[in-house]
C-alpha cells in the first residue's frame, strides 16, 4: 500500500516526479526537447544590465524572466530581448511563447507586443497583487 509522506531529500524526490511526469507528458505529446534560452543586456563594462531566461519545449517558448536594470529602462531593450527569443522560438520551430508577470512587474508592457491575456490570478504574491498570464501566436 502506497503511503504519504514528507521527504527530506528535496533533490531525490524532485528527480523521480521530473521524471514520471515527463514519461507521462512524452507519453502523450512527445519528447519536450527541451532547450534553455539565456539572453543578456550587457554595459559598455561588459556587466549585465538586462536579460531573459526561458525554455524552449514542445512547439512552445516559455519566458520565465525578463528583466532591464532601470538605468536602462526605456531604451527598448525589453523590446529587443522579446523580439531576439521570438525569433529564435521561430527557428526551433516553436508556434507560440507564453509567459507571466506579476501586477508590480509588467503587465502593461506584453499588448504592445502583440500577446493576449490568458489569465490572472488575483491576491499573488500577495493581497492586493495579481499574476498575469500572456501568450503569443508565433
Amino acid at each position: 500500500m502506497a503511503t504519504l509522506q514528507r521527504e527530506t531529500d528535496v533533490a531525490a524526490t524532485r528527480e523521480a516526479v521530473v521524471a514520471g511526469l515527463s514519461a507521462h507528458n512524452a507519453s502523450r505529446v512527445g519528447p519536450r526537447n527541451g532547450e534553455p534560452l539565456a539572453l543578456s543586456l550587457r554595459d559598455e563594462a561588459g556587466i549585465i544590465v538586462g536579460g531573459l531566461i526561458g525554455e524552449l519545449k514542445w512547439q512552445w517558448l516559455h519566458v520565465d524572466l525578463l528583466w532591464i536594470d532601470e538605468s536602462q529602462r526605456g531604451a527598448g531593450h525589453g523590446e529587443g530581448l522579446m523580439a531576439l527569443a521570438e525569433a529564435m522560438a521561430r527557428d526551433h520551430g516553436a508556434r507560440g511563447v507564453y509567459l507571466s508577470t506579476m501586477s508590480i512587474q509588467a503587465p502593461g508592457f506584453y499588448p504592445k507586443l502583440g500577446y493576449k491575456p490568458c489569465g490572472e490570478m488575483a491576491d499573488y504574491p500577495v493581497a492586493g497583487q495579481t499574476l498575469f498570464h500572456f501568450a503569443k501566436a508565433l
